[in-house]
C-alpha cells in the first residue's frame, strides 16, 4: 500500500491533509501493531495521532488484541491486569502454561507480547524460556555461556517476518570484582542463530555506575540509566554501546518510551513552589539532542514513572499500587497490588493472538499447548 502525503500551503490544503490522515488512521486501526509501526514513518502528525488513546483503544478492539500489565511480586507470584477493566485479573493471559517449575519474568517486549522467563526447575541451572502468553506458545532456549549472577535482561523483537528476536544478558564479573557497578559481562542471544555469544564487557566511566532496572526499548535500542544521570544505550543491530547525558534540568531522571522514541522525565520546582515533571524525547532515533515535550503535574506521592501508555497517559508505580494517570484530565486509575510494602515489578504488555515461530533455527519442534 502506497499512501502519499504532501505539505500544506493554505487552509484548503490543511483540511485535505487532515482528511487524508483520518483515512490513513481508519485503515491503520484495522491492522496489527507491527504494520502500524511501519506506517508511522509516513508523517509526523500521523505518527503523533496514532499514539492517542482513542486510536490505540480502537486498534486493540478491531484487531482482537489485549493491553495491560504483568505485575510480578519478588516474594513469588504474579497478576495480569488489563487496561479495559481495571479490576480484572489474568483475563485469560498468564504464564501458567509453561513447564513445571517456578517461572519468573525477567524481560518483555511490550509491543509484541513476548516474554523471557527464567524457570527454576530444581537445584540445576534454571531454564530460559521465551513465550507468547496470548497463544500459549513457548520455547526453551540454551543456557547462557557465563554462569554468573545476571543483573538485567533486555528482549526485543527485531523482525516480524520471519520472526526474529534478540536477548541481552548483563551479569556481574565473577570473583572479587562482582560487586562493581561499572563493569559487566555481556551476552547476546539471537533467535536466528539460536546460540548465545559473548561480546565485549560493558565498562562505565570511573565514578559512575549502572542503576539496576529493566531497560527501556525504543527505536531498536535498549536503554538504562547510570548513577551520573547518563543514558547507557545498546544498539541491537550493531551490538555496540554508547553513552550520552540526560537533560541537565531538574532532578531524578526516569527513562520512558514516548511515541516510539526514548523519553526522559525529570522533576523540577516552579518559582511558585509547584512541583512538576518535565518530559523530553530524543530529536531522532540515534541523535543525542533532547526536545522538550510537555510539563506534567507531580502527584507528590513518591511515584516512579514506568512508561507512557499513550501520549496522554503515564504508568506510575507506587509503594502499594500502580496507576495510569491521564495528563490532560488528571484522572487516575488505580490498580491495587497484593499487599502494602510489597516489592514488585511491572511489565507493560500488548499482544495480538496470532501465532509466531519462536524457534529461529527452523529445525526443532515448537512447544505449544
Amino acid at each position: 500500500m502506497d499512501i502519499g502525503i504532501t505539505s500544506c500551503t493554505n487552509t484548503s490544503d490543511m483540511s485535505s491533509s487532515v482528511m487524508v490522515q483520518d483515512m490513513i488512521l481508519e485503515i491503520l486501526s484495522r491492522l496489527p501493531a507491527s504494520h502500524v509501526g511501519k506506517f508511522r514513518l509516513l508523517n509526523k502528525d500521523c505518527n503523533k495521532r496514532s499514539y492517542e488513546s482513542w486510536f490505540l483503544n480502537l486498534n486493540l478492539h478491531r484487531t482482537n488484541s489485549i493491553s495491560g500489565y504483568f505485575v510480578q511480586y519478588n516474594e513469588g507470584g504474579y497478576k495480569f491486569h488489563t487496561h479495559e477493566r481495571k479490576d480484572s485479573e489474568n483475563n485469560g493471559v498468564s504464564i501458567d502454561f509453561l513447564p513445571p517449575g517456578k517461572a519468573k519474568i525477567v524481560a518483555c517486549d511490550a509491543s509484541n507480547g513476548i516474554l523471557l522467563c527464567v524457570n527454576e526447575t530444581g537445584p540445576s541451572v534454571p531454564e530460559y524460556v521465551v513465550c507468547k502468553p496470548t497463544t500459549k506458545q513457548y520455547h526453551i532456549i540454551p543456557d547462557s555461556i557465563m554462569q554468573t549472577c545476571a543483573v538485567s535482561f533486555g528482549l526485543a523483537v527485531t523482525q516480524s517476518n520471519p520472526f526474529r528476536y534478540k536477548i541481552l544478558r548483563l551479569s556481574r564479573l565473577p570473583g572479587i570484582l562482582n560487586r562493581s557497578r561499572r563493569t559487566f559481562v555481556c551476552e547476546i542471544f539471537d533467535s536466528d542463530s539460536f546460540v548465545w555469544k559473548k561480546i565485549n564487557n560493558l565498562r562505565l566511566p570511573r565514578e559512575d555506575g549502572l542503576i539496576y532496572s529493566n531497560p527501556v526499548e525504543a527505536t531498536g535500542c535498549l536503554h538504562w540509566l547510570s548513577g551520573d544521570d547518563k543514558v547507557i544505550r545498546f544498539c541491537l543491530k550493531t551490538e555496540t554501546w554508547s553513552f550520552f547525558q540526560t537533560p541537565k534540568f531538574g532532578v531524578y531522571p526516569k527513562l520512558v518510551r514516548y511515541e516510539g522514541k526514548l523519553g526522559v522525565i525529570r522533576s523540577w520546582m516552579t518559582g511558585d513552589g509547584e512541583q512538576l515533571n518535565r518530559l523530553w524525547v530524543l530529536r531522532s532515533s540515534f541523535e543525542k539532542a533532547w526536545v522538550k515535550v510537555k510539563d506534567m503535574k507531580n502527584m507528590g506521592l513518591g511515584e516512579k514513572m514506568l512508561w507512557t501508555l499513550s501520549n496522554e497517559e503515564i504508568g506510575i508505580s507506587k509503594r502499594d499500587r500502580f496507576c495510569s494517570f491521564n495528563i490532560n484530565t488528571e484522572k487516575m486509575n488505580v490498580y491495587q497490588v497484593k499487599t502494602e510494602y510489597v516489592n514488585y515489578d511491572c511489565f507493560p504488555f500488548c499482544s495480538d493472538y496470532e501465532r509466531v515461530d519462536l524457534n529461529g533455527r527452523r529445525d526443532g519442534t515448537l512447544n505449544a499447548i
